[in-house]
Order: structure tokens, then sequence, then C-alpha cells
């Protein structure tokens, strides 16, 4: 009986000690009117603590396990989204903590529209426009898709009037491709230029079809008006080419500094209209589609495009049958000219805002658009906002989304919605649409179209993020391209699922989304406002560290390095901080200390992680960028090779004097080191049926010759 009691006793005073030990957690769940929300439930994240707000939105949580916390915020009702706290909520043993603020973002109801840009700029301020009006100095979204010729790049490779340009398949020979008069056979075809100055036009002729053992010469193909059953398709506009450091078409020299050092330098696409390709015309009218009433459609490309990436077309490393860039070379050239490759199907997804689309199934064909419209060509602010009629009609700002509320992984939808897939495929209809659609959807909230926070994103993707990692382009497991790893991208827009698979993703301090790191109207650098303490850095650095070190200064292998050093960096980089409100300055001797602490530490965490404590510090380099964070944590390792050539990758010399790959174009996003033993592994035992692009660059191949691996016998 006496052990009985002992034991009964040990329990309580471990029930009481277990009391003692957690600790409460109490705050409010507002609305972006600071209003409090009633009804909502709040959950420690990883625990089985819960409370629901009171009429003022004020919660308590009791017996909260010490630790950093997260609390997830449930919306009551179809009038919010979700939330959560994004930093962690440090909680000590037996302590209260108050004040925790939760705010959860409006959301507009099934029946609220799309409107436009033009309609949000009555209201709001005009700096967020000037970075969507298009221009050399907007970001990129806002012009990736241009009617007309005025942002084509390297026009000076189009002929001049009277010349001509006969482009050629891999092999070199004249290249033949998908006769645009019935759909059937193949024909040779020129580029060929008409008028001056603003008024030039930029022309494919396509030669008839020849009869059966007629070859046509280079001698045979030109720019004049013979034969006079040609058939002649103007550019009617660009898709891409906003590489070059964003400016191809306005910089083609590179005069201008790099801006946006995440963007890889591109390709263009050419339009056309597809009334101007005789067997699409046809094919519409003979299925009864009318284009009365409805926003132009462009087929998506014409057979030829600008190879606008990989290595330089006059560098020694590339052998006589490889490719260099900038070149016009093939794209998909024997099936261009169908009914499903249209802007409207193909591209609008993640290319236009407010979309509309009406499609039908024919014999060899699925979901062709027969109705679409579109309220803003390119990304403008519904496209993260979502539909904002009901917001504009009010001015209430519960009926819009606010991103900055939302839960991180609707955050990071938001942007995956076109930055998670390079070539999924739709599960409904399954296997047809390469942006983000469900079918489930199209008579309500964004007409089938994603909504960021109101829909889960993989409903709009078969098998969203999961890897596809044979290097032959296979895609169906996935919409995740990888390297046979399964981790790291080779492709463009896999930005979500890497993030996914990175220390970032949830690192028990703070939950990162795509606008933790960039700014979602500009792009230029960080985000505009990315508050550390007392600092306030806008649009933080990328090329000196910044952007990185404001995070990572002060803990760990950088506890040396202060944030009033970093906002130093800041300065240097011509970029604005203050502190306090104030904009901050510091002494030219208090400076160079700084600058001192920081080459420093950062020296020593490259002698830790990677033996390179005696290298110079000279992260702004961009040749040699030795001490960039991005260069170690961010490779790039992905392109997607949209020809077989080894020059869509960036080649260099290896320490034998092969070509070997150097580095793709797109910044990996898993913010790991990727070894040169990683990519070792990936060589094909047999050179003679290797290729340099079957190996995945990795952190150092950029600047050293030793991490170089070549794929093939050259």
């Amino acid at each position: 009986m006496r052990k009985w009691l002992l034991l009964l006793f040990c329990l309580l005073l471990g029930f009481d000690q277990a009391d003692a030990a957690s600790a409460k957690v109490a705050g409010k769940v507002l609305n972006v009117n600071g209003e409090g929300i009633a009804g909502v439930k709040v959950a420690v994240q990883g625990q089985s603590v819960s409370a629901v707000t009171s009429r003022d939105g004020s919660f308590e949580l009791k017996g909260v396990a010490p630790g950093n916390v997260f609390l997830y915020a449930s919306s009551p009702s179809k009038a919010y989204l979700d939330g959560e706290t994004l930093k962690s909520i440090p909680v000590k043993d037996g302590a209260a903590v108050t004040g925790v603020t939760i705010t959860l973002s409006g959301r507009p109801s099934d029946a609220a529209t799309y409107v436009g840009m033009k309609s949000c700029s009555e209201c709001h301020d005009a700096k967020y426009f000037k970075a969507l009006d298009g221009s050399p100095r907007a970001a990129a979204h806002s012009r990736f898709v241009t009617e007309g010729t005025s942002h084509m790049v390297y026009k000076n490779m189009w002929p001049e009037p009277g010349s001509k340009y006969l482009p050629r398949d891999p092999q070199g020979k004249l290249l033949k491709v998908q006769d645009p008069l019935d759909g059937k056979g193949l024909v040779h075809l020129a580029l060929c230029t008409k008028g001056e100055g603003t008024s030039r036009q930029y022309l494919f002729k396509f030669y008839p079809e020849q009869p059966a053992g007629v070859s046509l010469t280079e001698a045979d193909l030109d720019c004049s008006d013979k034969p006079s059953d040609a058939i002649w398709i103007p550019v009617a506009g660009t898709i891409g080419g906003e590489g070059n450091w964003g400016k191809g078409y306005v910089d083609p020299n590179h005069k201008i500094p790099d801006r946006h050092p995440n963007f890889g330098e591109g390709k263009q696409r050419f339009l056309a209209r597809i009334e101007d390709v005789p067997v699409i015309a046809k094919w519409m009218k003979e299925n009864g589609i009318s284009r009365e009433g409805q926003k132009q459609d462009y087929i998506c490309f014409l057979p030829v495009y600008i190879m606008q990436d990989g290595t330089s077309a006059d560098s020694k490393v590339l052998a006589k049958n490889e490719v260099g860039f900038p070149a016009f070379w093939q794209k998909s050239p024997k099936n261009w000219a169908t009914p499903d490759n249209t802007l409207s199907r193909n591209c609008a997804g993640c290319h236009a805002t407010g979309v509309t689309i009406r499609t039908k199934d024919f014999p060899g064909y699925k979901s062709v658009v027969t109705y679409w419209d579109y309220k803003d060509m390119n990304v403008t602010c519904e496209r993260c906002h979502g539909p904002g009629s009901e917001h504009a009609q009010t001015s209430d700002r519960t009926k819009i989304i606010s991103p900055q509320y939302l839960t991180a992984k609707a955050g990071n939808e938001l942007c995956g919605q076109c930055h998670g897939s390079h070539d999924g495929k739709s599960q409904n209809p399954m296997g047809v649409f390469k942006p983000p659609f469900d079918a489930k959807y199209k008579d309500t909230l964004g007409h089938g179209f994603f909504v960021p926070g109101v829909y889960d994103l993989e409903t709009f993707y078969l098998n969203l993020c999961q890897p596809s990692p044979h290097l032959e382009t296979d895609w169906k497991e996935g919409s995740f391209h990888t390297w046979p790893d399964q981790t790291h991208g080779r492709a463009h827009s896999m930005e979500l699922c890497e993030l996914q698979r990175s220390a970032h993703w949830s690192n028990g301090s703070q939950k990162l989304t795509c606008y933790t790191c960039h700014d979602g109207h500009t792009l230029d650098g960080g985000p505009a406002s990315f508050k550390v303490g007392a600092y306030d850095f806008t649009n933080a650095a990328y090329g000196n560290n910044v952007l990185c070190l404001a995070c990572h200064a002060t803990r760990g292998q950088f506890k040396d390095i202060s944030i009033a050093d970093v906002a130093v960096l800041q300065l240097e980089a011509g970029r604005k901080v203050t502190k306090d409100g104030t904009p901050f300055a510091t002494k030219p001797s208090d400076a160079a200390l700084a600058r001192n602490r920081v080459a420093k530490s950062v020296a020593k965490h490259m002698q830790v992680g990677a033996g390179m404590g005696g290298a110079l510090y000279t992260p702004d380099n961009p040749s040699m960028p030795v001490g960039n964070c991005a260069s170690c944590h961010m490779p790039k390792i992905g392109k997607l090779q949209d020809v077989n050539v080894d020059a869509q990758y960036h080649l260099d010399f290896d320490k034998k004097g092969k070509s070997a790959m150097a580095e793709g174009n797109v910044a990996s996003h898993v913010f790991d080191i990727v070894w040169p033993g990683q990519s070792a592994i990936l060589r094909n035992p047999d050179p003679s049926k290797g290729k340099d692009y079957d190996i995945m660059p990795n952190s150092c191949s950029k600047c050293h010759a030793f991490a170089r691996i070549s794929g093939d016998g050259d």
C-alpha cells in the first residue's frame, strides 16, 4: 500500500512540475484593418495545444512546451485566409509570452472578378506601377510577352532587306519545318526583313512543299517575292529574351549593371498571329471556332528562335560541331503549326493576368482554346492579390489578398504556381495544361487558374514537385525535373521544389517565403523593407552579401559581424538603410573596420567549410566572386537544354584542357554546397557516349578548372 501511495505522490508531483515547466502564450488575431476576429482556432504547431479567439480576437494558449514555437491560425470562414507566425516565438519554462499578433489576409468572395491593373493604379502608389509598366527598368515579370517587335533581342542577327538568313539543323543541313499551308509536309524557310527603322518587319518565308525527289539548295532560297505561292508570316510578338541582365533589347553589350542576378540569360521565341498561319486559320474555321470578340491569340512559337544561353559563340572551348550563343536555332520544327500550340493555352496561365478560357476536345487535340480573354498581358497586381472587383468597388482591404499575411506554404505557392514546374502537366484535365490550371474551379474564383491562399497548388499540377530524375527529357513522373540526386533542378522554374528541400523551408527560427528575399514588385535586390532589429534595409543587396548576412550576422560562424557592419555593406552597394527611422551613417575609419570584420569572418567560414581560407575576399567581382554567399550556396546548376548541344550550358576547359560544364544559368534554391564529387559520379564510363551536359555543375566549377568534369571525349 505504501508503494502505491508513493507512486501516486510521484505522479502528482510530476504533473505539478510539468505544469510549472509549461508556458502560456497570449495575443490577438486581427484582420488587415486591425480589428479582432472571433472564432479563429490558434494552435501551436507540433503540439496538441490550441485555443479559439474571443470576440475581440484575443487568445491564450496554456500548457505550451518550451522552445521556439510557431502558431497557426485557421480562418473561421471564407471571409479570411489562414495565417501563421513566420518567425518563431521563444518560449521559456514557466514563462508567459504576451502581445503576439497574427494578421489574417482578406479573401475575395467566389463571385469576385478581375478588373486589371489600370483600375488598381487609380488609387495606389504610382511606384508600384512603374515596376510593372514593361519598360527596361521594370520587373522582368511585366515584359516577358511583348506584342510587336520592340523587345526583340539581337536584331543585328537578322538579315538586312534584300539579304537572307537560312537556318540549319543540328547536322548543319538546311532546316526543314512543318508546312504552314496544310501542316503535313516539311518545307524550307528563310528569315527575312522588309522596311527600315521602326517600320521594319521581321518575317519567316516558307517555301512550297517540293515534289518527291526534288531538293532545294542554298542558291534556291532567298528573300525575293518569288515564288508567288511562298507563305510569309511576320513576327507579331516576342516571348522571353529578358536575359542579358534583363535588357537584351536595349543593352546588347551589357553596359548596364546586373540588377537581376537570379535571372538566367533567357531565350526569345517569336509569336505569330494565328490568322497568319493558313493551316490554323483553316482548321479553326472548319471546326466552328470564331475569333470574333476575343483578344488576339498567337501561335506561341515559330519554328526558329533565338538561343540566348550558354557558351559565347566565339569561345575557344567550343568544338566545330557545337553551337554557341547567340544563335538562331530550331524549336519543334515538325509540329509548331498546331491548334494546341497557342499562347492562350500553353503560356497565358503564367504570362497573363485575369485570364478566362473555354476549351473543347477535338480529334487529335485535347483542350483546344475556343475562347480567351484577359485583363493584362504579363504579371500584374491581381496575379498575386487575387481578383479585385470587390476591393475596387468598396476600397475594403479585407476583400483582397494581402500576400505578406499568408502562411509560408501559401506564400511560396503564390510564386510556385509558375516557379514550381517547367514542364509539368495539369491533373484536370489530365496531362494537358503546362501552366497552373484546374478545371474544377473554372466557374468560380480564378476561372480555373490558381489563386494564392485560396487553393492548394497540389491539385493544379500532376505530381507537384515529385522528381523526374532521368537525364533524358521524360518528365511523366512529376513536375520537378531534377538531376539524379532528386534534389537539385536541371531546368528553369524549379525554385519552389528546391526550396522545399532546403534548410530554409522551416529552420526553427523563421519560415522563409520567396518575398523574404525578393521584392515582389520590382525584383530589384532584396525586399522593399528588410527589418533586423533597429535596422531597415531597402532592397538589400545581393552582390556583396548584404541580404544573407542581414540574417546570419551575430550568429554561429558570423557572430563577430554586427548588423551595423552589414549596414556599411548596404551603403557601399548604393542602397538605403535606416536605423530607428534615421538614415544610417558611419565614419570612413569605422566603415573600413566593418569591411575587415566581414572579410575575416567570411574567410574563416570558407576555410572551415571548404578549405579556402587563403582566398581573397572579392564577393562582388562577377568574374571571380570569391566569398559571395550565392557562389557556393546558390550555384547555377539548372538549364533546360531546348537544343541537344553542350553550349546550352556555359562550358570551359577542365584541368586536362577538355571542354566541360562550368555552370548553367539558373541558381539553385536548395542553398547547400554542391561538391565536385557530386558532379563526378554522373560521368558516363564510356566517353564516346557521354556528353558534357549530362554532368551537374557544382559550386566550384564556375571558377576552378579542377572542379569541371568533361562528359565526352573532346
